[in-house]
């Protein structure tokens, strides 16, 4: 493992809040996005990737596909688990598998293959040094 590498897998826990449910009293299909994305910049903070950081200095992190495919839903004060793994980084892409798993029963919720790109200030896909490190512990391994 190289230094300042976390995991590559990563796993958040978190609760239905009732502000999130819609009309029918289940989770809106958009808040579910939200919680993914939540997970995604957990992790990449936890490994020295600051999004803040990186909008400051000129960066646009970018979503380009989101494939989301909904089995189960959550409803009121659900505990629930966000997993994640980085399946590839490329050049100019990203590739995380995540899943929503309701607690404690560990049911599938959704699962989604999420692929980005980090634009630069001329609007041009580039990975700014402080992504090196992962590029680099999925090259290796």
């Amino acid at each position: 493992m190289l230094p300042g590498i976390e995991t590559l897998h990563f796993t958040h826990k978190m609760t239905v809040r009732d502000y999130e449910l819609d009309r029918f009293g289940v989770i809106n299909n958009a808040v579910y996005q939200n919680y993914l994305e939540h997970t995604r910049h957990l992790f990449l903070e936890k490994n020295g990737v600051s999004i803040q950081d990186l909008v400051e200095r000129g960066y646009s992190p970018v979503i380009t596909k989101a494939e989301i495919e909904y089995r189960n839903s959550l409803q009121s004060r659900n505990d629930f688990v966000v997993k994640l793994e980085l399946a590839s980084l490329s050049k100019l892409k990203f590739i995380f598998r995540q899943e929503i798993r309701s607690l404690p029963e560990d049911t599938l919720i959704i699962s989604a293959r999420i692929t980005g790109t980090i634009l630069n200030s001329s609007g041009r896909p580039c990975f700014p040094e402080s992504f090196q490190d992962l590029r680099s512990f999925l090259t290796f391994n």
